[in-house]
Order: structure tokens, then sequence, then C-alpha cells
């Protein structure tokens, strides 16, 4: 049994419709991927500058903390080594000068004494 029915130049109606309706739905997917890009092309663009905005205020930020917590450091050691300072100076000071140190503990003493002495 042959099929008498010819595919050579003949023209399926189903298939033309089928081959129109691809077309159709490829250009309102083009059409739409188009559309989507014009927004969301801006919106990255929005979000890329808010981005690099928040971390410029990050790295200011952490360089701030970064140059208070160096100031902080220097002023901690200072203070640490100010009692030192003060010995090594106060030790220096009754080398050269004995018997100012005595009289000035002394007078020391005394005025402490009448203070405390109530």
């Amino acid at each position: 049994m042959e099929n008498s029915t010819s595919h050579n130049g003949d023209h399926n109606p189903d298939t033309t419709d089928s081959n129109a309706l691809k077309r159709s739905v490829e250009s309102a997917g083009s059409t739409l991927h188009d559309s989507i890009d014009k927004v969301v092309d801006p919106a990255l663009d929005a979000v890329g500058h808010a981005g690099s905005a928040a971390h410029d205020a990050v790295n200011r930020l952490s360089s701030g903390a970064t140059h208070v917590a160096d100031r902080v450091s220097e002023q901690v050691s200072r203070v640490y080594e100010a009692p030192g300072y003060a010995v090594e100076c106060s030790k220096s000071w009754i080398q050269d000068k004995p018997l100012e140190a005595v009289g000035l503990a002394l007078a020391l003493g005394f005025i402490i004494g009448r203070l405390t002495a109530h």
C-alpha cells in the first residue's frame, strides 16, 4: 500500500501555521528580552554605584578607625611609660642634688603630716 500523498513542493497548512506561530513566539521572546534588558541595565548600574559608594564609605570609616586606634595606642603607651620616666627623672635629680632632695622630702612629709593630723 502506497501513500499517494506527495510532500515535494506541497505546502501543508499545519506546517505553515506552526512556523508562523514559532516565529511569533520567537519574536515576542526577543522583544521581552530587550524590554527586560532596558529595565535591568539601569538598575544594575544603580546597584553598582550604590555598592561602590558603600565600599568607599566603609574604607573611609576603616581608615578613620585605624587612625583613632593608633592614636589611642600611642596614648596608652605614654600612660604606661610615664611612671617609669618619672622614677628615672627623680633618680637622676636625687643623685645630682641629694641635699635638696632630702630637704624637699622633709618639707613634703611635714606638709602631709599637718594635713592628715586632724
